[in-house]
């Protein structure tokens, strides 16, 4: 299941909550989600390249299409030779990240122009009828030359309405790799018959063996917007990243930059990392991308982007993840539902420059709720998907039990900032109701240039240290402090498990620590141990008087000596 925003899907939000230290408060908004696509399989066919026209002459890319067109016919996996700068200076010097960086440059240096779109009988097209438009699966970028990575690439349609510019790198020079049809299979001729011969690709992915030897898997995807994910082994689909946010959230409505071309590195036949380069754009900002995409049983995406305004920014979103979460053991009610629990992740994840390690878990609002968690030169941060038990889902089609992990490490020092959440009422399963990003507390200024490098694992480790338990379960709902009264209390039940916590079994050696944020009746904390899990579990209750407002709430269980025995728990208690 596929699930990519586009433009407009935040629009409309209002800021209401003001940054604070670990955690704030949550501020309320409308709702906005956008249901997404379902996944597209197969491969691409022959192709073809051209000299780009626009740093060339035309007698020269005249001469270099009728070229590779012959090429192209005898070799349907030939690759660009032709090189985009007639400067011979250019020319001499070999395509690498910097070359990327020049054109982000030059770009922001222009007033933004929206590209071009697909014709509107593409645009009308659903997910179900852009679906019937299927790779066909042996020509595959790469596949002639039996290198250990491939590219398929995505057919425009329905919200897909940009085409991306796709251009190949090679020994020999770099060259644009141009759209053919014939790589697809329609579901009839009347279709293919009206679709343009020049219109782009809407996006590409990368495939590699990973579970199956002698099997190419897909590792990785670029689809909408700035938009990518991966995948490690034994992993399906679920949460996204981002290349860039912009005033999420904000008054005047989200900006969704873009990705407008790719060049993608010719990979070493022994290459274990594939590269890929990328160029963004937006009204506020152009930007360089740099991609090294490290398969396995944790994927590992590292990621260089260096940005140049336009104009000011009021928040800029750094590293921003999106996915999904409906519901699970902390929601007090849910939709009607035999399966106990739907979601991509559980719970959002930051490791602190003051050793802290704070653990959020996720939950689907009433209202819109936006919480920021201050992140100075933070170390990490993600969302994860911790619960890795089928019985918890009982879902045979979405298996949410494999979705991934993503957690983000931060290169070099990033300076002053924080770390906001956004998470979305939703009501469907198909809609990304959860943000997560980095944002930098000084302002962002017009002809401003930035610089952020980071990797990014997809997996299913902890990520959090070995030493120190972790929340496993976080399960909120109302209760009776004595049998026949009224259910005016919630209840928290808390497990930990890990770690040193797991070799303690005296219970004068584990203290319950719990605070609000606010004046707030809490009673009844208690720590035991679960013979169950062989962990600890930590129980309150709350009055539900206290709970007129949201009420943000820390809990961990620490040694006898006080120091932390596990991570700390997070939480908005809402009424």
């Amino acid at each position: 299941m596929t699930r990519h925003w586009p433009a407009g899907v935040l629009a409309g939000f209002v800021v209401l909550s003001a940054a604070i230290a670990l955690p704030a408060t949550a501020a309320d908004a409308p709702k906005a989600a956008e249901q997404g696509t379902s996944e597209a399989t197969a491969a691409d066919a022959s192709k073809a390249t051209e000299q780009d026209a626009s740093e060339t002459t035309a007698a020269d890319a005249s001469d270099a299409k009728a070229k590779d067109a012959s090429k192209a016919q005898d070799n349907p996996d030939a690759d660009a030779q032709t090189t985009e700068d007639s400067d011979a200076a250019q020319t001499s010097r070999r395509f690498d990240y910097n070359r990327v960086v020049d054109k982000a440059e030059a770009l922001a240096a222009k007033p933004y122009s929206e590209p071009p779109k697909i014709p509107q009988f593409l645009q009308d097209f659903d997910f179900a009828a852009l679906d019937q438009i299927k790779y066909k699966p042996d020509n595959a970028l790469w596949h002639e030359r039996q290198l250990p990575f491939e590219v398929m690439f995505y057919h425009p349609g329905s919200y897909y309405v940009h085409p991306v510019k796709i251009h190949l790198v090679t020994d020999d020079g770099v060259g644009e790799f141009r759209f053919d049809k014939n790589r697809f299979q329609y579901p009839n001729e009347d279709l293919r018959n009206r679709i343009p011969d020049d219109l782009g690709y809407a996006g590409l992915k990368f495939m590699h063996e990973l579970d199956t030897p002698g099997k190419l898997d897909e590792i990785a995807s670029f689809l909408g917007a700035s938009y990518f994910r991966a995948l490690g082994a034994e992993q399906h689909y679920g949460l996204s990243a981002r290349g860039l946010a912009i005033d999420t959230g904000g008054d005047k409505g989200e900006e969704f930059p873009a990705f407008v071309s790719f060049w993608l590195v010719r990979p070493r036949p022994q290459a274990r990392t594939v590269t890929a380069y990328a160029l963004l754009d937006s009204p506020s900002a152009a930007g360089a991308y740099k991609f090294e995409i490290n398969p396995g049983d944790s994927t590992v995406t590292r990621v260089e982007a260096t940005l140049f305004t336009r104009k000011a920014i009021g928040k800029l979103g750094v590293a921003p993840l999106t996915s999904m979460y409906m519901w699970g053991e902390n929601s007090l009610a849910r939709l009607d539902d035999y399966r106990p629990e739907a979601h991509d992740s559980d719970g959002m994840l930051i490791s602190a420059t003051n050793g802290e390690w704070l653990w959020r878990p996720l939950r689907n609002p009433q209202k819109l709720s936006m919480n920021q968690f201050s992140a100075d030169n933070v170390r990490g941060f993600g969302l994860l998907q911790r619960d890795r038990n089928f019985d918890h889902y009982q879902d045979l089609d979405y298996e949410y039990e494999k979705r991934p992990n993503a957690w983000i490490t931060p290169e070099g020092d990033w300076g002053k900032g924080h770390l906001e959440l956004v998470q979305i009422p939703s009501d469907s399963e198909v809609n990304d109701n959860i943000a997560l990003y980095w944002v930098p507390n000084d302002p962002v200024e017009a002809g401003a240039r930035l610089h952020y490098a980071y990797s990014i694992r997809w997996g299913k480790e902890l990520a959090s240290p070995a030493s120190l338990a972790h929340t496993t379960a976080s399960r909120v709902g109302r209760a009776a402090v004595t049998p026949g009264q009224p259910r005016n209390t919630i209840q928290v039940a808390i497990e930990f498990e890990g770690g040193e916590l797991g070799k303690l079994t005296d219970p004068g050696s584990v203290q319950p620590r719990v605070n609000a944020m606010r004046d707030a009746t809490i009673n009844n904390i208690e720590a035991v141990r679960n013979p169950h899990t062989g962990g600890w579990r930590l129980t309150f209750l709350v009055p539900t008087d206290s709970l007129k407002t949201p009420l943000e709430l820390r809990a961990y269980l620490a040694g006898s000596d006080g120091g932390a025995l596990t991570e700390t728990w997070s939480y908005a208690l809402s009424p």
